[in-house]
Formats: C-alpha cells, structure tokens, sequence
C-alpha cells in the first residue's frame, strides 16, 4: 500500500520553530515521497528558515507561540497566537482535505494537530528528545502513536502508545554514515557549532581553549567552526592569532559532511545532534543548553556520555580551562577518539525515517478500514 495519492489527499508533516524540529520531519518527508506520498508541510517563520530543501508538495505557514513562558500579558498574546493558527489549519486542511498527520513538536504542531483532531484526521506525534515536549505533552491524548527518538521519553503519560524509532535522519546524514573514522596522521580536524540560542560562548571558550594547546597539536590542528555572523570576523583572528587553520562561517549547508570529516566535534546536545553523531559515529564534547526546557539536552547528552562516546559539560563549566584540558587529553590519544566515535556509532536507533513512515501507514490503513 502506497502511503497516498494525488486522489487521497497529501499527509501532513507539522513542525518549526528550529532545525531540531525541522530536519526530522524532513527525513519522514523523503521517505514517504520515496513511498509515493504527498506532503503538506505546516510551518512557522522560523522554521521556513530551514525548509529551502524540504521535499513538499504543498505548504503553508501559521502563527504559533508557546504559552508556556512569560506573565499573564504574554500567555495571552500565545494563546490569541495559537487560535489563530488553529483557525488557519482548520481552514487549510477544509480545502486540502490530508489524510493524516505527524507533528514534530515545536510552536506550529499544536494547533495543527488540534485542528486535525478536530477535523478527524488521525495523527500522531514524534519527539526527537528524550523528555517529552510540552506542545507534545498536550497532543499525545489524542495521538494515535508517539513515537520517540531514545530509550527512555520522561514526562510521557503511560497511557500513551509509545514507539522507540530512533531519530529520522536527513538524506545528507545517511549518505555519509559509513565514512570511516579518519586517520589522524594526516592532520587533527575539530569542528564547533553551538546551534542558534547561546551561540556567544562558543565564540570565545573554544578559540581560547585552541590557543592554549601544545605548539605540536596546533601545527596539526585545522578547525571548522560555525558562528555567529556577528562573531565570525572575532573567531577568525582568535584562530590566526594561535596559528591554528580554521574555516569559520556563519552556516554550513554541508554539515553532515563535516561531522564525517572530523576527529572531533564541539556542539550543544540537540537532539538532532545528537542522533548524527550516532549515525556518523564521532566524538564529541556536549554542553547542553542550559535554558532548555526541562533540561532535555542534557538527557539528550547522556545517551553519548553514557555510553564512553562523549564528554558532557554542563554550560556552567563550558570554559577555556575546562576544554583546554579535554583537547589536550582527546588530541594525544587518537586511540581514544576512535574507541569513542565507535561507541557513538548507532547508539540511537538507525532507521527511524521507515519506522516512522510504516506507522503513518499503518495509520491510513486503519482509517480506510474504519
């Protein structure tokens, strides 16, 4: 059974907000075009920024905020947001007439799964983290699955019907998922990226950090760091200055490729992140954002450290002393680093994007035989 059909109608992939939320649903999407779908995706402004490749047939965006923060003024400008996102999906999805839906959480997925709800369309919810959302939080009720990236999902209702998937990976990941670990012989390769809430002390703990090592590691060391626009011209000095060679950019397109070229990679613990490098299989040192819901990225983080494939340092300690001593113990032991990118290897479950995509299928079938 082919998951749809120009005459039944597109699947709805709801999400936005960040690239965290983005680029699973854009796994699902390819898969299930693979499989002869259509696809609806349902967006923000903000996750628009990260859609430039996303492979949908129809798109629309909605307003959407999280009613979850700020005082009584700003939950209820959130929920004026929210009810207009919701009266958008329900009169979009009127005239487009979908026959299922995913949410990946985020600002856009509430009211779109609500409106589905409403509209009697079957959805259900995946969470790339491994504590529960709050917009999935208020969908899995009603979801007819929730499907979730890591062994464990905290703050899940049991009622819930939980399905561990994995984490869908992008096209770009899996095509570089089985590049060997790269020999250190040839050059030492460190790529930072410190995602988009933040970013400011990946600007300045890393370089600082690089500058101090032995002169014979900086002589081997070529760095690919992701800043700040803002910072980009600061990180670049700060790297000439300790003679080290670096490529800084505001944004990689070609970032699954970079985590395959490196030995090691500095990064928050997205949950995203987190799942290519298991995919790719690299070590890494993580620290988590610190005003991330619940703390998820440090549950996020465990799934690695636990596991001998990375170093978790908690934002607190995120400093030039603190990184300085891990490069210079990881740099001179390259024994080490591939002992630890080969623990990271498929510690998240591979596969997901098939997973995920049989139970949108499974979905429509028990619809169409309802």
């Amino acid at each position: 059974m082919t998951a749809s059909s120009p005459t039944t109608g597109p699947i709805v992939l709801a999400a936005g907000g960040t690239g965290g939320h983005m680029f699973p649903a854009e796994a699902l999407a390819q898969e299930l075009k693979r499989r002869g779908a259509r696809i609806l995706l349902v967006t923000d402004a903000r996750g628009a920024r990260f859609a430039e490749n996303f492979p949908c047939d129809e798109r629309f965006e909605i307003s959407a905020a999280t009613p979850s923060v700020g005082g009584p003024v700003a939950k209820a400008a959130a929920a004026i947001s929210i009810a207009q996102g919701l009266f958008k999906a329900r009169s979009e999805f009127k005239s487009r007439k979908p026959i299922a839906a995913v949410g990946f959480g985020g600002y856009p997925s509430l009211p779109a799964m609500k409106a589905a709800a409403m509209a009697k369309i079957p959805y259900g919810v995946h969470e790339q983290n491994a504590v529960l959302g709050r917009a999935n939080r208020m969908l899995v009720k009603g979801a007819q699955f929730t499907a979730h990236a890591f062994p464990a999902l905290a703050k899940c209702p049991p009622s819930a019907r939980k399905v561990e998937v994995g984490n869908p990976v992008r096209d770009a990941v899996a095509a570089v998922a089985d590049t060997a670990f790269p020999q250190a012989d040839s050059g030492l390769r460190l790529l930072v990226f410190g995602g988009s809430q933040g970013a400011t002390i990946f600007a300045n703990a890393p370089v600082e950090a690089v500058s101090r090592l032995p002169e014979d590691i900086r002589a081997q060391l070529t760095v690919v760091h992701q800043a700040r626009e803002a910072d980009v011209e600061k990180v670049q000095m700060g790297y000439a200055k300790a003679g080290v060679a670096a490529e800084v950019a505001p944004f990689f397109k070609d970032l699954p490729n970079r985590i395959a070229t490196a030995h090691l990679v500095i990064s928050r613990a997205g949950a995203s992140t987190v799942t290519e490098l298991s995919s790719i299989g690299r070590a890494s040192i993580l620290a988590p954002l610190g005003i991330a819901m619940d703390d998820h990225q440090t549950e996020n983080a465990r799934v690695l450290s636990e596991a001998g494939a990375a170093l978790l340092l908690p934002e607190s300690r995120f400093n030039a002393d603190a990184l300085e001593t891990a490069l210079s113990t990881l740099f001179a032991n390259a024994d080490r680093l591939a002992a630890m990118a080969a623990n990271a290897k498929g510690r998240v479950k591979s596969g997901a994007a098939s997973r995920l995509a049989d139970l949108v299928e499974e979905m429509i079938g028990a619809r169409m035989a309802a």
